[in-house]
């Protein structure tokens, strides 16, 4: 028996909503337990009952407006888990408002309240992994929640999607007719998305028959991809494309600058010893400066100076990087050659990401003389410009994937190129991570010299 849509997200709320109360009572419950070494609190003073029923109601109805729940955590229980935090974050501090106002902060335990949140936040994450375990035993009969209709024009899909073949499920949108809708209805199922790939001409069918599904109908224009990164907005009424304007929100901004800030700071103090013994290295080892500056291009195409340990004789110092370094170069000194091989020589970038120049990920900053090949980097591919929307970085995504390096050629660039427009298109705070742990296994590499 099929289940409807309607009866898939109710069951998804219930569970969740349920499993949440549960987890977060049970968290306040062992809050009790831990600080005031009672299950039930204190007499006359039940701190983490009290607490769990001011801040319960708050969240859930946080969570449920801010998205926490839906069949979308099915797919994307990263978000779902985010979404709760934040939920549970904000319910704490109307809850921190209302004890301030209700001058009764005296009466509950500070500690019990710090170690409940706690709980509650290993709670409400480990009940959306558990949802997406036993989502399929309790809603065996949900099939994918993405369809994809492939009318004359062949598209890549990734996992847990239904691929339909216009002509084979028979479904011809140029009939506008009630036999047409439903057989489209049936095709799709319970799809929450449905993608139709077909040509230009047939656009417009396909536009009038989506609308008569209760799902998101989606069209694949291949014709955007050379605007993408790209948005869909509209300006008096008309639709327009948004080409440009940064990939990142502000709030997301926000976010990276203080992730930046923490993780250099960190880092400078971690690694001052390795610093002190590097810049004294290359003080005793070659005439010059410790650090050599270059200026590269950085966020919205301005110029700034990036920091290095000086790797090559003062003297045969590039500073405009017009000859781009070779393997077994004779510029280099043996201590560079050492400090490049282990990229310790970027080590004084961390500076940068202090002051604000540079990010710990994002595109590597390049020279404007730099070049593939025997041409420079923007007229081997017109994208080029688009990965300094955003601040360039120490590492990247490029870089993890091994297209560092010379580039003696255009594929060089474009390799390199296609990965800083994949990081652009789709930051995330936890993909920043991922990368910054894979950067710690090619701080070693052979295209380093």
């Amino acid at each position: 028996m099929t289940v409807s849509k309607e009866v898939v997200r109710l069951r998804l709320y219930a569970l969740c909503l349920a499993g949440d109360m549960a987890g977060l009572f049970c968290a306040f419950l062992a809050a009790n337990w831990f600080v005031l070494g009672a299950l039930w609190g204190e007499p006359g003073k039940p701190h983490g009952l009290v607490m769990f029923a001011m801040i319960a109601p708050l969240y859930a109805l946080l969570a449920v407006q801010g998205g926490a729940y839906g069949i979308n955590t099915l797919d994307r229980v990263r978000r779902g888990i985010v979404r709760a935090l934040l939920a549970l974050a904000q319910a704490a501090m109307l809850m921190l408002l209302i004890v301030y106002l209700g001058k009764i902060a005296e009466q509950l335990s500070r500690l019990t309240f710090v170690t409940g949140l706690v709980l509650s936040a290993i709670a409400v994450t480990l009940v959306r992994i558990a949802v997406v375990r036993l989502a399929g035993l309790l809603l065996d009969d949900v099939p994918h929640l993405t369809a994809v209709i492939m009318d004359g024009v062949t598209i890549d899909t990734g996992p847990h999607m239904a691929v339909l073949h216009a002509d084979a499920a028979n479904l011809h949108p140029d009939r506008h007719d009630a036999d047409m809708a439903a057989r489209l209805a049936a095709a799709v199922g319970m799809a929450e998305r449905v993608i139709v790939a077909c040509p230009l001409d047939r656009m417009a069918d396909w536009s009038a028959a989506l609308k008569s599904l209760s799902a998101r109908g989606e069209i694949v224009v291949p014709e955007l991809l050379r605007f993408a990164p790209a948005r869909i907005d509209q300006f008096d009424g008309q639709p327009t494309i948004i080409v440009a304007g940064g990939p990142l929100h502000f709030r997301d901004r926000l976010i990276k600058r203080l992730f930046d800030v923490i993780v250099a700071a960190i880092a400078t103090i971690l690694l001052s010893p390795m610093l002190i013994a590097a810049a004294l290295a290359v003080k005793l080892t070659s005439p010059g400066p410790v650090l050599f500056r270059q200026p590269r291009i950085g966020k919205d195409a301005r110029s700034f100076s990036i920091y290095k340990f000086r790797s090559m004789r003062s003297d045969a110092s590039d500073r405009h990087a017009t000859t781009l370094t070779k393997r077994d170069d004779a510029r280099v000194t043996r201590v560079g050659a050492f400090l490049r091989r282990t990229s310790i020589d970027e080590l004084p970038q961390l500076f940068n990401v202090l002051k604000g120049d540079m990010s710990i990920v994002g595109p590597r900053p390049h020279a404007a003389a730099a070049k593939a090949g025997d041409s420079l980097y923007w007229e081997v591919d017109a994208r080029y410009w688009g990965r300094h929307c955003i601040k360039p970085g120490m590492t990247g995504l490029a870089q993890v994937r091994g297209h560092r390096g010379s580039t003696d050629h255009h594929q060089d660039l474009i390799d390199r190129l296609q990965s800083d427009l994949e990081y652009v298109s789709d930051w995330s705070i936890w993909r920043d991570l991922r990368i910054i742990v894979a950067t710690l296994g090619v701080l070693v590499h052979h295209k380093a010299y």
